[in-house]
């Protein structure tokens, strides 16, 4: 989780609040869901926070690393907020089906939030 916090920190840096980052964005989601192993890892213990405080940390910098990309779009709290809860939403429901979403499918979803 504190690798793809990272990551989501990289994609934050280069995004300048234009359509390029958020198909950057949904490339690496499509990315991340194809090859699910890695991801199940992370959201078993991104759940497992919940109950166990001490757990929080490397979950908490995911959720800022989210709102520091989403910022390079808006200044809107609620647009953030929104962005983070969406991007888990999205990856768990990759992770729920058969045939995972496209990155297209992603940034479609992506653009309506942020742009």
């Amino acid at each position: 989780m504190e690798q793809d916090a990272q990551r989501m920190l990289r994609l934050a840096e280069e995004a300048d609040g234009g359509p390029e980052g958020v198909t950057a964005l949904a490339e690496l989601m499509e990315k991340v869901v194809k090859g699910p192993g890695r991801l199940l890892a992370e959201y078993e213990p991104y759940l497992l926070a919940a109950r166990r405080p001490e757990l929080r940390g490397p979950t908490r910098h995911w959720l800022e690393a989210i709102s520091a990309y989403g910022h390079r779009y808006t200044d809107d709290p609620i647009r953030v907020r929104v962005l983070k809860g969406v991007i888990d939403g999205l990856l768990i429901q990759g992770l729920l089906t058969d045939t995972p979403p496209t990155a297209a499918e992603f940034e479609a979803v992506l653009r309506h939030v942020l742009l």
